[in-house]
Parts: structure tokens; sequence; C-alpha cells
């Protein structure tokens, strides 16, 4: 991959797929040097949510051009669902929408028809293309799913939906439409939510939760001066002087470690992890070398509040 990015220019949009699973990234590159590749990160809407460094070993795919990349942004979809059938809207709208099953799969599909007891779906490949036209009965649909923008930065009251089949939510803004609960669930430090929809009847608990940290959006991308040598370190220590949220990853973690760093030594960080609920519950040690991806997002901590909730 060394040899493919060096003749890649800055400011260019590309994707990449985290290791080998199904994690995208689409984002402009800011900087490559021997090491490391170093992007602006969109979300889903193409909005900036802050930075990410790729060892370039660990890369394996590399998407140069893509519909999804050309288009630049997805649909920005703001539901009524006080004044209309939510599921009306998804086949007025033609909203592309992602559908989990009973036997575990998960399709991305347009909703043509609901009936009593059965739904219809287009079938889309990765390019948003048809692939097939199916109906599936409605014990057999497991959850829809819709990407929403949302435009509040942060939201701190939150309930835990549990399933019976021992799925956990953090959701907000429920509401029921027939047999159906309707909910936004928000993962913690993204500008964008998701539209849930799932059975009633697959409901075990929903209990309240508050988020407890304090933290203000900024950008970080505007404390690094790119055209100069740039090593993984100076990133990691503006990431120490100024308190931001960093997301560290390899494949052989069992999962991603979130929280902010707390020291920098010569071979490793130190840093406080976050868990789900945004509390800090441990401590861990980072080696260099163990970081194949390297996520600062655009979130702060204030001062001193890091220490208080730990």
């Amino acid at each position: 991959m060394e040899e493919i990015l060096k003749d890649m220019k800055l400011g260019q949009i590309i994707g990449i797929y985290h290791f080998e699973d199904s994690c995208f990234t689409v984002g402009k590159i800011l900087k490559i040097n021997s090491k490391y590749l170093f992007l602006l990160s969109y979300d889903i809407n193409f909005k900036e949510d802050g930075i990410k460094v790729f060892l370039i070993d660990s890369i394996k795919r590399i998407i140069l051009k893509s519909d999804y990349i050309e288009k630049n942004q997805k649909k920005i979809i703001r539901f009524n669902r006080e004044n209309k059938d939510i599921f009306q809207e998804l086949i007025e709208n033609r909203v592309e929408i992602s559908i989990e099953l009973a036997d575990g799969s998960i399709e991305e599909a347009y909703l043509t028809e609901k009936g009593e007891d059965y739904f219809k779906f287009k079938i889309l490949n990765d390019n948003q293309n048809i692939t097939s036209e199916e109906v599936i009965t409605k014990d057999y649909l497991k959850r829809i799913k819709i990407s929403n923008f949302i435009e509040k930065e942060e939201y701190k009251n939150f309930k835990v939906i549990t399933t019976r089949d021992d799925e956990e939510y953090m959701a907000y803004d429920l509401s029921y439409n027939g047999d159906y609960l309707i909910f936004l669930e928000k993962e913690e430090f993204y500008d964008t939510s998701e539209i849930n929809i799932i059975p009633k009847n697959m409901i075990e608990n929903i209990s309240e939760i508050e988020v407890k940290l304090d933290v203000k959006k900024e950008n970080f991308y505007e404390l690094i001066d790119f055209e100069k040598d740039l090593e993984i370190r100076q990133i990691l220590r503006k990431c120490l002087e100024n308190k931001f949220l960093i997301f560290v990853d390899n494949e052989d973690f069992f999962e991603t470690k979130v929280g902010i760093v707390t020291d920098l030594e010569n071979n490793k960080i130190k840093m406080k992890e976050i868990d789900k609920y945004g509390n800090f519950h441990k401590n861990s040690e980072i080696y260099f070398d163990e970081i194949q991806l390297l996520v600062v997002k655009n979130y702060k901590f204030m001062e001193g509040n890091h220490e208080e909730k730990f």
C-alpha cells in the first residue's frame, strides 16, 4: 500500500476499510509519511468529525472511487412521527434503510409495502443497486434502522432499552407506532443518530441513565500543522495537552479503547478509558507499535472533569 499511497495527492478523498471487518472510513488525505496515513475524517453526512491516523502496514483495502464518495453526502431525514405513519414515510420518500432479520443477517433496502403480517423490500447491494425484491414476515423482521443527522451536540439523558434477545440500546426520544417502538440511538461523540424501529413484544426492560461526562466541541485539526514533518507522538502530545477524546484500535484488540491520554512515555501512552455509559472505568497502557488506528474526535474534556468523574 505504501507504493500506492505515495502517488496520491494531498486533499484527495478516499475510503478505507478498517482491518478485515466492515467498518468504513471516508476522509481527505492530510499527510502521508513512511509509516502513517493522516486523514481528515468525515461522518455519513460528509461533515468533518476529527482526524484518523492509519498505520500503513495495516491497510489492506483502499477505495479510490465509489458512488458514495462521488455523491459526497447522504440524504438528511427528519421524520414527523406525530403526524404521519413512519412506515408510509419510508415508502413515499424511498429512504434507504438497514434491516436486521431473525437469522442475524443485515441488508440494505427500500421498504415498498407494509401489510398486516408482512413487509415488502427491495434489497440493495453496496452500490445501492436493487438485487432482489423480497417479502419478509412481521415476526422475522428484528429491527429497522435509519441513519439520521442531529443538530444538538450532546444528549445527556438516555434510557437503556434491553430486549429479550439480550440486545441493549442507548435511546432517547421514544414513541410508539402500533406494535412498534421508535427511538433514536446515538453513539456518544458522534453527530449522527440512528432511528430504530423494533417490535414492542421484544422489549424486556426500559430504564433511566444519565451521561456524566462534560465535554465541548472543538476542532482538533486546527491544532496541527500538517505541512511540517509529523509523527504520531506529536498528535498524541496535543491530545494530552488539550484533553481530546481518542479511539485506539488494533485488529487484535478485543474492543476499541476509548478515552483520554493521561501520560506520554518513550514507547507508550497511558489513558483513562470510558465505558459505553459515559463513565471513566479503567486505566490502560498502549505501546506505540500497537496503534494501528488512532482516531481523534472533535470533543474536548473540560479541565478537571476527567479527574472528578474517575
